[in-house]
C-alpha cells in the first residue's frame, strides 16, 4: 500500500510539472500573438505615415498647380483685353474715326466670345 501512497503522490507532482509547462508554453503562444498584432499595428501605422506623405505632397501639388492657374489666367484675361482693344481701335479706323461702331463691334466680339463660353459650359453639364 506504501507503493500506491507513492504512486499518488507522484502523481499531483507531474501533474504540476505538466500545468507550469503549459503555462509557460502559453506564455510563449501570449507572447508572439502579441508581437504579431504589435507588428500588423506598426505596419499599418507605417501605411497611415506614407498616405499622410503622399497626401500631403499632393496637397502641395494641388496648391502650387491652383497658383499657376491663377497667373495663366491673369494673363490670358490681360492678353483679352489687348486684343479687344486692337480690336477696337481697328474697326475705329475703319469707321472713320467713330467710336460708337467701334464699341458696338466690340461688345459684339465679347458677346461672342462670351456665348461659346455659355455654351462649352452647358454641353460639359450634359456629359
Amino acid at each position: 500500500m506504501t507503493a500506491k501512497r507513492t504512486d499518488s503522490e507522484e502523481i499531483p507532482y507531474e501533474n504540476s510539472e505538466k500545468q507550469e509547462g503549459t503555462s509557460f508554453s502559453s506564455f510563449e503562444l501570449k507572447e508572439h500573438l502579441l508581437a504579431f498584432i504589435n507588428s500588423i499595428a506598426e505596419y499599418f501605422e507605417t501605411l497611415l505615415l506614407y498616405a499622410k506623405k503622399i497626401a500631403t505632397e499632393k496637397i502641395v501639388l494641388g496648391i502650387q498647380a491652383y497658383i499657376f492657374f491663377r497667373i495663366a489666367l491673369f494673363f490670358i484675361s490681360l492678353s483679352v483685353l489687348f486684343f479687344l482693344a486692337a480690336f477696337f481701335l481697328f474697326l475705329q479706323r475703319q469707321f472713320a474715326g467713330d467710336p460708337l461702331p467701334a464699341a458696338l463691334g466690340t461688345g459684339g466680339l465679347c458677346l461672342f466670345i462670351s456665348l461659346i463660353g455659355v455654351f462649352a459650359l452647358v454641353r460639359k453639364l450634359k456629359a
